[in-house]
């Protein structure tokens, strides 16, 4: 395995971690993230974002990569289609002028494995992929604000 490859490969497992870490420290948030809460098919966004961050850092861990190109099939599905549901949590985050710098960052940790990643995805699979996660997030995502009294 070449040098780039090697640090690739790091982190592909070392960012999903963060990210995960940073779902953990936001549900326990007590500033103004706090009053931002969604779904996504009924399902609570900080358990969607983990399951998604546990299987890009599974498919990455010594011998996820046997399987060969269904795995990276998999991981750019999974980063374009998160790409793409990003800009529509943003989105939602600019009309209602409530910032969270947790969600933020975890969007930035979306994008950086999406950029580490770019060079190998099937470009086609990945513009789909994020059209399909922007109209699922567009359609399915359901947010709330509370107010900050």
């Amino acid at each position: 395995m070449r040098g780039t490859e090697l640090v690739a490969r790091f982190f592909n497992v070392i960012l999903p971690v963060a990210a995960t870490a940073l779902i953990l420290v936001y549900r326990d948030c007590g500033t103004s993230c706090s009053y931002l809460r969604g779904t996504l098919c009924g399902i609570d966004l900080s358990v969607v974002g983990i399951l998604f961050m546990t299987v890009l850092m599974v498919i990455h861990l010594p011998g996820g990569n046997r399987i060969g190109a269904p795995v990276h099939h998999v991981r750019t599905a999974l980063l374009s289609g998160g790409l793409g549901g990003e800009i529509i949590l943003i989105r939602f985050q600019l009309l209602h002028d409530v910032y969270c710098a947790y969600c933020l960052a975890f969007c930035v940790i979306v994008l950086l494995l999406f950029v580490l990643n770019a060079r190998t995805m099937n470009r086609a699979l990945a513009a789909g992929s994020a059209t399909v996660g922007a109209l699922c997030f567009y359609f399915f995502f359901d947010g709330s604000v509370l107010p900050l009294f």
